[in-house]
């Protein structure tokens, strides 16, 4: 083709797409179409038709009217609409005689929809939620999104005229479930998530309580515990079984779900034991379960009476029970939601930097060879994070399109609502569940345009950057404690500078600074954190606890945004539980213990001598004795990360930490007390190799110790025994937190509660 022939190609494309049949909905600010609803409109016809008429008056100030047509009705409904100038919206039921045909060809499966347009009419129809989704589809295609939930993620454009594009759109969704556990359900379905629910469930359905028979419990140590269920007592089963009888007579079903409970203290007994796999859980730390359970589920299944055969269970593949079973093979009517809570929540499972992300696609590809029936029930969230920017678009567009490729049904994901944090990251991973092949960096273009509209340009780049920082990003421990690597200062520089230019371009321009604003909130909150940490590392608390009060005011504003919370607010709310539970207590105990009259005498560096002690033979052999040599002691960086960066990610076990602080003479015949700001999970500590106590057991929670009668002027040596034995889905370990030694003000006594007695056996 000749470079002189290109003006006419494009002038002729232009025209034939602006003479394409169309169907106008308004037109000038005026409706010239109706809505018709068949007869007793279903939840998702009457739900399609709400939003349609909604939507469309946001757009253009006009007002779509209702009407109601019977299916065998509907050419007459189409004449007299086009006699009278108007169009028509036929959906669900009422357009289905002229779609069944399209519909049937694209299957059966729930959400699955047809869209076809004319000149004169419309028509949607679906299988389920079907007919809502093929209006949210027209109205996508008008420009509406619905990137976060309330109304500032909803874009709506304005325009006087309204006109549906000639079309015949069949879509059917990549997975027949798809949903987040997030409580805004009607964003949920907004974005096309639907399907059944996996019912899982922890605990096993029909048994009395402990007391009334232990006998049905696990035999722990040598004695009944309620923790979880003796599995090989045949009166389990028949209570089991009994229950699911029952269930199913009440119309339950016929999925059920069942499962251990959550937790540990699994069943010792010879006869449990028997039903294992010989398999061990690394990530746990015991032997796996999985066998035992199979089996149960198995028998269960079993003693079902023939009339109940199409009974299913479910259980999620976690904890101890995650690792594929070796011994018992599932009956098929068994469905399984993979929950591996205790692998790697930041990286994709291709993602060259996170080696236990190839196991976690082991997990899934050994399952399905097993389970029909194969569902995740992941986390795409920072699992006990306060709410800090956790952009996750990498790892959803490498996880999810593999997921479909192993078959894996469908998703029931734990995410928090904190969705200044995690921005466009649900968005996409609704686009993925539904279309496994959606082009994800279109959806970051068309997110960065219409959400930040003046700002795109540096908010798109902004959004790219976190989401690159994570990706690329080698530590994997859960919770926060990775935020200051995961974002060192120079990306977080960069980063401001972005929200710096997005704010200037946003400001004056309405909703398109709100947005920003709140963007921008969710990056303080990042920065005063990592300060806190920092200042935390050099024991400056008043240093630490300025950072904390500016964290809180972010949190604050995110958490009253209106009408819907930028962060998770109320009861369950992932800012004040988390901070209270892992970071506030350090930065503010610590802040009680330099003022009001408090002295700090001495404060432990960062950095301390560090060795493993697998066999747990230390204390034996003396390690805590002042001036013990020998033993290849590493260095180990405590209270600004844990082991589990530096190496030590799978360990599971004993290890010690000395070093020596100076306390100036200045404070002889003072009570001086021994304060750390926690560890992951118990501690036994020496001063000058006398023992001054043992931490309660409570992990990452403060304590202290009277170390009075071993601190002396000048050179002390200080030493911990710090035991991680039981699953941490955080991935932590060992101190985590600043140690000080501190002079309480004349006339005050620190309160040295719930500590175990010297004399008790540790670990």
């Amino acid at each position: 083709m000749t470079r002189s022939r290109l003006p006419l190609l494009a002038a002729l494309l232009t025209h034939s797409a602006a003479t394409a049949p169309a169907a106008d909905l308004v037109r000038d600010g005026k409706a010239v179409a109706v809505v018709a609803l068949p007869p007793a409109p279903d939840a998702a016809e009457a739900l399609a038709a709400r939003e349609l008429v909604d939507h469309v008056a946001r757009m253009s100030g006009a007002k779509l009217d209702t009407v109601t047509a019977d299916p065998k009705d509907l050419d007459a409904v189409l004449a007299k609409a086009k006699r009278d100038g108007k169009a028509v919206v036929a959906l669900g039921r009422a357009a289905l005689p002229k779609l069944e045909k399209a519909l049937a060809a694209k299957g059966a499966v729930g959400g699955t929809f047809v869209l076809r347009a004319t000149a004169d009419h419309v028509l949607v129809a679906g299988v389920g939620d079907g007919t809502h989704f093929g209006v949210c589809e027209l109205l996508e295609q008008q420009g509406v999104r619905w990137f976060l939930p309330g109304d500032l993620g909803t874009v709506v454009p304005e325009r006087k005229t309204v006109t549906v594009k000639e079309q015949e759109t069949a879509q059917a969704p990549s997975f027949p479930s798809r949903w987040f556990q997030m409580p805004d359900r009607d964003w949920q379905v907004r974005v096309r998530c639907g399907g059944p629910v996996f019912p899982g469930a922890h605990g096993l359905p029909g048994l009395p309580k402990f007391a009334a028979d232990p006998d049905l419990y696990a035999l722990v140590g040598g004695k009944r515990s309620p923790r979880q269920v003796c599995v090989s007592n045949p009166k389990v089963l028949d209570l089991v079984v009994a229950e699911v009888v029952a269930r199913r007579k009440k119309g339950l079903g016929p999925v059920i779900g069942m499962g251990p409970n959550d937790g540990r203290g699994f069943c010792e007994c010879e006869h449990c034991k028997k039903l294992d796999g010989g398999d061990f859980d690394p990530f746990s730390n015991e032997p796996s379960v999985t066998d035992r359970y199979v089996w149960f589920f198995n028998q269960v299944l079993e003693k079902l009476p023939p009339e109940l055969k199409d009974t299913k269970l479910a259980f999620y593949v976690y904890h101890s029970y995650m690792r594929p079973p070796v011994k018992w093979k599932p009956d098929p009517r068994i469905t399984g939601a993979l929950a591996p809570i205790a692998l790697d929540r930041v990286h994709g499972f291709s993602n060259p930097v996170a080696p236990e992300k190839s196991y976690a696609k082991w997990l899934y590809q050994e399952w399905g060879k097993v389970m029909p029936e194969l569902y995740d029930r992941g986390y795409w969230s920072n699992l006990a994070d306060p709410g800090f920017p956790f952009i996750l678009v990498h790892r959803l567009r490498d996880e999810i399109p593999e997921c479909h490729r192993l078959g894996v049904k469908g998703w029931r994901v734990e995410t928090f609502p904190n969705y200044a944090a995690t921005l466009v990251s649900n968005y996409v991973a609704a686009k993925l569940m539904w279309d496994h092949t959606a082009d994800v960096d279109a959806l970051l273009a068309d997110f960065a345009e219409k959400f930040f509209g003046p700002a795109a340009g540096p908010m798109g780049r902004y959004v790219a950057l976190m989401d690159a920082a994570l990706r690329d990003s080698p530590h994997c421990t859960g919770s926060a404690w990775d935020m200051p690597h995961h974002y060192p200062a120079a990306a977080r520089a960069k980063a401001k500078a972005l929200l710096q230019e997005g704010a200037k371009l946003a400001a004056g321009k309405g909703v398109y600074a709100d947005r920003v604003r709140v963007v921008a909130d969710a990056f303080e909150m990042l920065e005063s954190f990592v300060a806190m940490l920092d200042a935390r590392t050099r024991c400056d608390f008043p240093a630490a606890k300025a950072e904390l009060d500016r964290l809180d005011a972010a949190a604050k504003r995110l958490m009253e945004a209106k009408p819907v919370p930028m962060l998770s607010a109320g009861r369950f709310s992932t800012y004040v539980n988390y901070m209270n539970r892992f970071f506030r207590p350090a930065t503010e105990q610590g802040h009680k213990r330099v003022t009001g009259g408090n002295v700090l005498a001495a404060a432990a560096k960062d950095e301390w001598e560090f060795l493993l002690d697998p066999p747990k033979v230390g204390e034996a052999i003396g390690l805590w004795r002042a001036g013990n040599t020998g033993g290849n002691w590493q260095t180990l960086k405590t209270s600004s990360s844990s082991w589990s960066n530096q190496g030590l990610r799978y360990y599971k076990g004993m290890a010690w930490y000395r070093q020596a602080v100076e306390v100036p003479k200045g404070f002889e015949g003072k009570r001086l007390f021994l304060w750390c700001g926690g560890v992951d999970e118990k501690a036994k500590v020496w001063v000058n190799g006398t023992p001054v106590g043992i931490s309660p057991g409570a992990a990452f929670y403060p304590f202290e110790l009277d170390a009075t009668e071993a601190v002396k002027p000048g050179k002390n040596e200080i030493v911990f025994a710090v035991v991680n034995d039981v699953v941490n889905e955080l991935g932590t370990g060992g101190i985590v937190a600043p140690v000080v030694l501190y002079a309480p003000a004349a006339g005050k006594d620190a309160k040295l509660e719930n500590l175990r007695p010297l004399g008790e056996t540790f670990p």
